[in-house]
């Protein structure tokens, strides 16, 4: 019996579904494909040449394995020998080289008909997550180093309390020598030199918080430069305007953001090179494009003339943990530039780079500027004011507390010790109940076991409104430090602090004119 000829309507249907299944192939976002099993592309979607770059014909005509990041070939490989067993691959991860030179990360989704000696295989273009879930991990890592830099700095810095009073107690109890005082001086600007150092990690730890205060910029940069570039054999140039403004700035962070930028250019620049320092006057307007506001600024800039950073490079120098020094032989981790932009952030200006390969680079720092204005000179106490009366100091640091205690004997003063604010609250009221109450008290901040002194003051307040109450923490970029009298102290002194320090501090608080703040918080 004759089989019967196949319909006119049979046959259109077949190309009609032929052609359908055609711009579903070839509009698919996705990265289709039908690949042999010796390794050859047969057939790929457009999608190919719009996320790699390369032609249909560029990507039939090489083994697949020549388009793969070297790294993966081997897993590929191995789920290649999968397929032709006849096990589907699923979620295979891989990069695939565009053909600018730069990878794409693929999710793959694959089968294969051994009888036909084909695979069809789907892949996802996921380097974006791949990016996001990357950043998402190294924010992680920065958050748990930053908690890590906060609280190593915050017992580091009690550690130098101990260290710089017990320096000074030297000084204090004894008679020394020219020679031994300038070994004293020494090891106290090493402690300051450290102090600087605990701020850096602080303000990494919190994001960049800074203690600020209005400065003259000019010998800060000078300064900060000279540092940067001893011993090296490079020329530097230094131009500071000799009118330039000053700026709300802390004074350490804005001089390491400056021996970093200089280190990096010294780094950079070959021997007999140069690195150039540039501070000058800048008035923003409407119009010059820049994310700040309009105002007074001040320009810092360090170039250099050195190889420059290239195209690939640039876009990636302020991503946390980016470096292109080798961990093994550098002490670059890659974040001096990611704190650089953050704590200039939080000093409300900006940071850019400008540079070309071969041709050196620029880097501008804009800082909001303070027009000089003829402030009243503050009037300091007399020494004389600074002995007697009696001293409540309250600490859980007990190294810290003992000479602590010492220092204030030394310098007149009668003292009590209290472990935590519990403690100092009962002492307080006992000895205002005897007729002794205390001149004035000193708490720590952050407490171990016990109450801080944020909530000590609150306590001491409520029973006594007039009480002349001191900060003390070594997180001295903490806003209740910044702003000590909002939260009901009177002063505030940041770990390490010198015994002269203490003495005005308390001086001041003590005068008959002195008021205790009226709004706590």
């Amino acid at each position: 019996m004759q089989e019967p000829a196949p319909s006119r309507h049979s046959g259109l249907a077949a190309a009609t579904s032929a052609a359908d299944y055609q711009h579903l192939f070839d509009l698919s976002l996705d990265l289709l494909c039908i690949a042999g099993l010796d390794g050859y592309f047969r057939r790929v979607n457009p999608s190919w040449t719009r996320v790699l770059g390369w032609s249909e014909a560029e990507l039939l005509a090489q083994p697949v394995v020549c388009f793969i990041h070297p790294e993966d070939v081997a897993l590929t490989l191995k789920a290649r020998e999968g397929l032709d067993r006849g096990i589907p691959v699923r979620g295979l991860e891989n990069r695939y080289r565009c053909k600018d030179g730069s990878y794409r990360w693929f999710s793959w989704q694959s089968v294969a008909v051994p009888e036909a000696a084909t695979v069809f295989a789907v892949a996802r273009d996921i380097t974006e997550q791949r990016q996001l879930e990357h950043e998402r991990l190294i924010l992680s890592k920065l958050e748990s180093t930053g908690i890590l830099a906060g609280g190593l700095a915050h017992d580091f810095n009690n550690l130098l309390a101990s260290l710089m009073l017990n320096l000074e107690m030297i000084s204090l109890c004894a008679s020394t020598t020219a020679e031994q005082e300038s070994y004293l001086l020494q090891a106290q600007q090493t402690i300051q030199s450290a102090k600087a150092l605990t701020l850096q990690l602080i303000a990494f730890a919190e994001g960049g918080v800074t203690a600020r205060r209005v400065v003259p910029l000019g010998a800060l940069l000078e300064k900060s430069f000279d540092i940067a570039l001893r011993g090296s054999a490079l020329r530097g140039e230094c131009e500071i305007a000799p009118d330039l403004w000053p700026a709300d700035v802390d004074e350490g962070q804005l001089g390491q953001i400056i021996r970093n930028l200089v280190l990096n250019a010294r780094e950079a620049t070959a021997a007999g090179g140069r690195v150039r320092l540039r501070a000058e006057n800048l008035r923003l307007d409407a119009t010059t494009g820049l994310d700040l506001p309009v105002g007074d600024y001040v320009r810092i800039q360090v170039s250099d003339d050195g190889a420059g950073i290239p195209d690939d490079v640039l876009p990636k120098i302020f991503d946390p943990y980016f470096s292109t020094k080798q961990r093994s032989t550098q002490k670059g981790m890659g974040l001096g530039l990611t704190i650089c932009r953050t704590v200039i952030q939080k000093h409300g200006g900006t940071i850019a780079v400008d540079s070309r390969p071969n041709r050196g680079t620029t880097v501008t720092c804009l800082l909001p500027a303070r027009r000089p204005a003829s402030d009243p000179v503050a009037v300091q106490p007399s020494a004389s004011s600074s002995s007697g009366g009696r001293i409540l100091v309250m600490d859980d640091e007990r190294v810290f507390r003992e000479i602590l205690a010492m220092t204030l004997r030394q310098l007149g003063y009668d003292v009590e010790l209290a472990q935590e604010g519990g403690e100092a609250v009962s002492l307080y009221e006992r000895a205002s109940a005897e007729g002794r109450p205390f001149a004035a008290v000193l708490l720590d901040l952050t407490v171990r076991g016990g109450l801080g002194g944020g909530e000590t003051v609150k306590a001491l307040r409520a029973r006594d409104p007039a009480v002349r109450a001191v900060l003390m923490t070594g997180y001295g970029t903490e806003e209740i430090f910044r702003d000590c009298t909002r939260h009901g102290f009177m002063g505030a002194l940041a770990k390490p602090f010198s015994t002269e320090a203490l003495r005005r501090l308390l001086a001041g608080i003590l005068t008959p004119t002195a008021t205790a703040p009226t709004t706590p918080e």
